[in-house]
């Protein structure tokens, strides 16, 4: 039925495609919606009620919502965003330009404009910025008969009900209280004797990061976030953590490839954008891989000797650099996950010697039968044997910095996944052509 909507748009069949938007999932038809003709789309949000046409709106990416905005009147644009939840408001208003901004603000009542500039002020990324205003809330002298009616009233302005938050007459956080243990409780009850007084809670200025931790390790729906004064003004809600997961994954693959972090999708970043993201970190790379070519100069007579030792490079460089990533991606989610820190650095050393050598080993064994054995002629087992010895101390100490590094990054309050994939790579190069060519050195007599 869905798929017959672009027809029935054109055969204006209004009552049609209500039925279509009461029956079919939003998220799917935003997608068709997205498809459609500028006049097509206004058409459409102006016959939908306005709570579907609101959470249709807030489905559609920036692009679409720009387009909307700017051909929508004044009081269509107040609908929708009278229907919108305060999170969701912020989302779309921070991928917006200055004047998109203006002209929605200029559109809204005075009290929810206050309420936006407000959320827009908190510092991104924090829970500030991300939290929803919209909540029921209870003082914990209700009885569970007054209770029910307020949930009633605030209901369809609240983000959930199924978690109601209990406050003072000064608005500190005092107890939860599930509607279920409210709806199972006597009408003359008072919510302070039902409700839970183990409450798990943010700051305004906690890291969304550390948000999504908390609800994912204490399996929550919901989690307040209070001001300085432990003022209940805001919740961040499951969903939520969903968008942050995905935000701050996107964040670290993208720091650990040594790319500045972008908005939006492949598709829709442009050129431009993905030089500046790219550039700076390949100018740094590039620039400090002069320390590998100063070491290759130094030692140019040593490898004119022997031309098996410049073959032997790149694998030498690559297995070092592959298990200094290995070993740092490992650590860096531990971080996120474990709250690993810099406590810690002697299990993490422990840890990473230990696959070290038990990985070495392997790779000595593997690489020294392939060289000796399967190589030219010209491969003695001298050449073999310090190759392989070089793989294998390269590896351990590639272990050891690609552990020690994010937990020293933490330590200086800097990005773990920053600042260890491109210095990880410097480092892993220029140790594993010292330890190589000291080997040589030592054992072949060059």
């Amino acid at each position: 039925m869905s798929s017959l909507l672009p027809e029935l748009i054109k055969e204006k069949k209004v009552l049609l495609i209500r039925e279509i938007f009461d029956e079919y999932n939003i998220v799917d038809l935003s997608e068709i919606f997205s498809e459609l003709e500028l006049d097509e789309a206004i058409f459409i949000f102006k016959i939908l009620p306005k709570d579907i046409s609101a959470e249709l709106f807030t489905y559609l990416d920036p692009l679409h919502q720009e387009r909307l905005i700017s051909a929508l009147s004044s009081m269509e644009v107040k609908g929708i965003l009278d229907n919108m939840f305060s999170d969701d408001i912020i989302d779309f208003l921070e991928e917006m330009p200055a004047n998109v901004i203006k002209y929605i603000l200029d559109n809204v009542p005075s009290e929810h404009r206050k309420e936006i500039n407000t959320l827009l002020s908190y510092e991104e990324n924090t829970a500030g910025s991300v939290m929803s205003t919209d909540f029921v809330e209870l003082y914990e002298k209700d009885t569970v008969e007054e209770a029910i009616i307020k949930i009633k009233e605030q209901a369809e302005i609240a983000e959930t009900v199924n978690v109601c938050f209990v406050i003072d007459q000064k608005r500190v956080l005092v107890g939860i209280v599930n509607l279920r243990d409210i709806i199972v409780a006597k009408n003359n009850k008072l919510i302070s004797e039902i409700m839970d007084k183990n409450i798990h809670y943010v700051y305004t200025n906690t890291d969304q990061e550390e948000v999504a931790r908390l609800l994912s390790k204490y399996d929550l729906t919901t989690i307040c976030v209070l001001n300085d004064q432990n003022c209940l003004i805001g919740i961040v809600t499951a969903d939520d953590v969903l968008d942050i997961l995905n935000e701050e994954a996107t964040e670290d693959i993208h720091k650990m490839s040594g790319i500045v972090p972008t908005d939006g999708s492949y598709l829709k970043t442009g050129i431009k954008e993905m030089v500046k993201s790219r550039i700076s970190w390949l100018l740094i790379l590039m620039i400090s891989a002069t320390f590998t070519g100063y070491i290759l100069q130094y030692f140019e007579d040593k490898l004119s000797a022997l031309a098996i030792l410049s073959a032997s490079i790149p694998i030498i460089m690559s297995t070092a650099g592959n298990a200094g990533a290995q070993s740092s991606t490992m650590v860096i989610r531990g971080i996120a996950v474990d709250d690993l820190n810099i406590k810690d650095i002697f299990i993490v050393l422990k840890k990473e010697l230990a696959v070290g050598l038990l990985c070495g080993a392997i790779l000595f064994v593997t690489n020294f039968i392939r060289l000796y054995i399967f190589g030219s002629k010209s491969t003695t087992f001298s050449i073999s044997f310090v190759v392989s010895l070089t793989i294998t101390i390269s590896l351990i100490s590639a272990n050891l910095a690609g552990g020690i590094l994010p937990l020293i990054a933490k330590k200086l309050k800097m990005d773990p996944a920053s600042a260890a994939a491109p210095l990880i790579t410097t480092i892993v190069d220029a140790t594993s052509l010292i330890i190589y060519f000291m080997l040589a050195i030592a054992i072949l007599k060059i």
